[in-house]
């Protein structure tokens, strides 16, 4: 049912005018539908959303919402007005206004964040990757804000679909691992193989989180989701690491007779990117090292190495550190130069990896940039013989996620207790998403050795997304 006018009239004052009443009245009458082409697809694929059958050159609100496995709500909206034939076609016309503006095709999803009624510095965390996100997808008369849409009392939608998001594809295998110490979860590729292997991990978030490693194995690439604090009988808290731990995780990953040899890749975002590099410095099987936005001494604790101890890069001195007119922790500007503290530094130029540094350069928790660039300016010092890259993106944030994830600013810190602020401008954020994630996939292809329609597949994905997109 329709709202009274008078209420119609109290949520959005300006809707009404001579023409407009007669508008509600034709399109409401319509057959309206709204589309979400392909209806369910990889979590990394782009979509075509559609409305049809409303009046000519009428406003209107898309209206994308999901929940993740704790219930958090997280919503969308944007402002369109439809062509004379009364459609909307997200891919080729521009947003009015509401969660982002212009011509963002993904925009609907990329945006995602929680409702009013959340707290608002929640993080989504993808754990159950075995089911898909499932979001709905509607179309409201006129524009709406996100408080009018949220309200019981809002009009019903014109029209609704669903849409499903999966994070593995047909015949890809979750495996949990239990291996020695070792604590995660091995994704296998569909196929006899071999694949490609990597180890993944991620940051101070600890825990075990999947959704990465769930997508590269949908994309051809054994990946070994590893778990290094916080999860099952692993220390509770971060606490000094030994290189033991994650030599176990690549011999595990090696004895597969899926996972193709001699040697693997690696991995890591933040403090997962320490991780990484640690394993590149020390060792020999690691063959590709991708560092998403980390330092390149270790962090918060030190790496023990037979009886060496890389010790961890000093705390923060909170000189340059700020909180911003939202209430979130501002790191960026406190940078901490390694060079000062030799013997933090790892030692990448004893490394057998091509390395690959992804970089987002409007990341607030870490200087990224300066940290890659130092990185490189150490391989070059000593005449690195393998391939190394720093792949910068303008205007993306810390949390460079696989793409369409939703985009996350800030969000609560259990090391500092407050909101963090990770950066990023949405629609440049999500941008550099798709791109990274087609540069990381054609890295570790390359490297890692494969099958020469997996490399061309990622190789044509990119240039796809280039052509349409830039």
């Amino acid at each position: 049912m329709m709202l009274q006018a008078s209420k119609v009239r109290q949520l959005c004052p300006n809707y009404f005018s001579s023409g407009n009443i007669q508008m509600m009245m034709t399109s409401a009458s319509k057959d309206v539908q709204v589309s979400v082409t392909p209806a369910s697809c990889l979590h990394d694929e782009s979509v075509q959303i559609r409305a049809e059958g409303l009046a000519p050159n009428q406003d209107v609100t898309l209206y994308c919402s999901m929940k993740d496995t704790r219930n958090v709500h997280y919503l969308s909206i944007a402002h369109y007005k439809a062509d004379d034939s009364g459609q909307v076609d997200v891919n080729t016309m521009e947003s009015l206004g509401g969660s982002y503006a212009s011509l963002f095709p993904m925009g609907l999803i990329g945006t995602l964040h929680p409702a009013p009624s959340e707290y608002k510095f929640t993080r989504f965390f993808k754990r159950d990757v075995v089911n898909p996100n499932i979001l709905e997808l509607s179309v409201y008369d006129g524009h709406l804000t996100e408080e009018e849409v949220c309200a019981p009392e809002c009009q019903k939608p014109l029209a609704s679909t669903q849409h499903e998001r999966h994070y593995m594809g047909p015949g890809v295998q979750r495996i949990p691992v239990r291996y020695g110490k070792v604590r995660g979860t091995l994704f296998l590729p569909a196929g006899e193989g071999p694949f490609p292997g990597v180890v993944d991990m991620f940051g101070t978030a600890g825990g075990l989180l999947e959704y990465r490693s769930a997508q590269l194995a949908s994309r051809g690439i054994a990946s070994l989701a590893l778990a290094f604090f916080a999860y099952d009988d692993l220390p509770k808290s971060l606490e000094e690491f030994n290189i033991s731990y994650f030599e176990e995780a690549v011999e595990f990953l090696l004895k597969h007779e899926k996972v193709r040899g001699p040697g693997v890749g690696v991995i890591g975002t933040s403090k997962g990117g320490d991780l990484a590099l640690s394993m590149a410095s020390f060792i020999p099987s690691i063959l590709a090292c991708v560092t998403i936005n980390c330092y390149i001494s270790p962090c918060n604790v030190g790496m023990r190495v037979g009886d060496h101890l890389y010790e961890c890069l000093p705390q923060h001195d909170y000189q340059n550190i700020f909180i911003d007119n939202e209430g979130a922790l501002v790191i960026r500007r406190d940078v901490i130069d390694p060079r000062k503290y030799k013997e933090s530094i790892l030692p990448i130029e004893r490394s057998n990896a091509a390395f690959l540094f992804l970089v987002g350069n409007d990341d607030q928790n870490i200087h990224s940039e300066f940290y890659a660039q130092l990185a490189c300016q150490r391989l070059r010092a000593h005449n690195y013989k393998k391939w190394f890259e720093v792949s910068s993106y303008p205007g993306a944030g810390h949390l460079l996620e696989p793409p369409y994830s939703t985009h996350c600013s800030a969000s609560f810190q259990h090391t500092f207790m407050l909101p963090v602020r990770w950066g990023g401008k949405a629609k440049f954020h999500i941008l550099a998403q798709e791109q990274a994630w087609y540069k990381m996939r054609e890295f570790l292809h390359q490297q890692l050795g494969s099958d020469n329609e997996l490399v061309k597949e990622a190789a044509c994905d990119k240039t796809t997304f280039l052509k349409s997109h830039l």
